[in-house]
């Protein structure tokens, strides 16, 4: 269950939550720092220290979803 949460369902949140979120915002650093925040809370509390790769990964791509919104929209 844990490898389609990590290698699904958390892609697709953060692809979601990073479109709606420059939308929302105009802002391209909000989501990527909320995205680091929150993945790195649930690394402590929820998974375990390994997961912190992941943290970075998913802090990454919503970076780049973030510069191509801000693309996109100018």
């Amino acid at each position: 269950m844990e490898f389609i949460l990590v290698f699904v369902l958390c892609p697709i949140i953060v692809l979601v939550a990073s479109i709606i979120g420059y939308l929302v915002v105009k802002k391209w650093f909000i989501l990527p720092l909320l995205t680091f925040i929150v993945f790195t809370i649930l690394t402590f509390t929820v998974f375990n220290e390994s997961f912190f790769f992941w943290v970075v990964f998913y802090t990454i791509l919503s970076l780049i979803i973030s510069f191509i919104m801000k693309a996109i929209t100018k």
